[in-house]
């Protein structure tokens, strides 16, 4: 019996293992996971569950791994991979595979600290968070990027205060441009969120608990829970646009992916949802031997402070932002030198996403 052995028990990883059964696979499929959890929806963390309003955050029902035959390892890591033999040790036990998915995902950067010190990227992690919290917690967000702007702005309305420090000038601004990082900063304000632009941290006062964190400019800002979210590291697998690595045998999706982009032609690596579950899938058929290159246009989303903000492509540089609209809403358009789209942005403007979507595609 051929055996498909998937590292990584996320989104891709589990979208890859039920997409060969819905694909027909009838081998042997091995989900292994680090964490004991079996797969759940990681963005709803910092929103949902982080809020209160969700408990079960479960990609499936816990009945439908065993339903599928889908074997789910669990708190266990992947090791000893040896593609000439076609062997890795999973917790302590050697494994035989035909087929191997790397879909490990990434980390979280790490800032190190004493005890209210919190990393949000896994379930444990949102609940430990979330057990510290009282109605009276001075909480300290080092970041605005995605994870930072959503927890801030699931917190600002439950607890005592909330102040985000951010080096750059503006939310976002690596991401989404200065012009959309100032609309941002303003919706900070409007819910009671206070938005420290351009300053960093040195460290943390506190042994057996957090009291403050130290800024870069000497200043100490007291804090009871501090969330840090600078980013992410992990390795990098370059694969085709079906998701095979140059070696045999081996795959990678999701996160760890470099992906090939035929449209852009380049690699690149994206951290979206429905990146991870296209291109979960798509390794899913090339397994099975139906190869249908994932070339799709990248696409996101973030809930914070009022705003569902939504993007389309992909664009690491841009000639200029066209903005339409007001800090309540708007679109952002990131073209280049000749006016043509390359990604943009609607906020709380769900309804121009097709078009959108028509023009990039064009």
């Amino acid at each position: 019996m051929s055996t498909v052995l998937i590292a990584g028990a996320g989104l891709a990883g589990a979208r890859c293992a039920e997409s060969l059964r819905a694909l027909g696979w009838s081998g042997r499929v091995v989900v292994a996971g680090d964490e004991p959890h079996a797969p759940y929806e990681r963005p709803a963390l910092s929103k949902d569950l982080l809020a209160g309003e969700r408990t079960d955050v479960s990609l499936r029902p816990g009945s439908f791994w065993a339903e599928q035959e889908i074997e789910l390892l669990l708190g266990c890591r992947v090791a000893g991979l040896d593609p000439r033999l076609g062997t890795a040790m999973v917790g302590g036990e050697l494994v035989s595979w035909d087929a191997f998915v790397h879909a490990t995902g990434v980390q979280a950067r790490r800032l190190p600290g004493p005890p209210g010190v919190h990393h949000l990227r896994s379930l444990d992690d949102a609940r430990a968070l979330a057990a510290e919290l009282t109605p009276a917690s001075r909480v300290v967000v080092v970041g605005a990027g995605f994870i930072g702007g959503e927890v801030a702005s699931t917190l600002a309305p439950s607890v005592g205060s909330v102040v985000v420090l951010e080096p750059m000038a503006a939310p976002l601004e690596r991401v989404l441009g200065p012009e959309v990082g100032g609309l941002l900063a303003s919706r900070y304000a409007a819910h009671g969120v206070e938005l420290r632009l351009g300053i960093g941290v040195e460290g943390f006062v506190g042994e057996d608990r957090v009291r403050a964190v130290r800024l870069t400019d000497g200043t100490l800002l007291a804090a009871d829970v501090v969330v840090v979210g600078i980013g992410t590291v992990g390795e990098t697998i370059e694969v085709d646009a079906c998701g095979r690595s140059s070696t045999p045998g081996v795959y990678a999706a999701g996160d760890v992916a470099s992906w090939w982009r035929p449209s852009q032609g380049r690699h690149v690596r994206v951290e979206h949802w429905t990146s991870a579950a296209g291109q979960a899938r798509t390794v899913a058929a090339a397994i099975t031997g139906e190869l249908t290159p994932y070339d799709e246009t990248p696409y996101f989303w973030s809930d914070q402070f009022g705003l569902r903000l939504q993007h389309v492509g992909h664009a690491e540089q841009w000639h200029a932002v066209e903005l339409d609209g007001g800090e309540d809403s708007f679109t952002a358009r990131y073209v280049d030198a000749d006016g043509r789209l390359l990604s943009a942005l609607a906020a709380n403007r769900a309804s121009e996403l097709r078009a959108l979507r028509l023009e990039l595609a064009a």
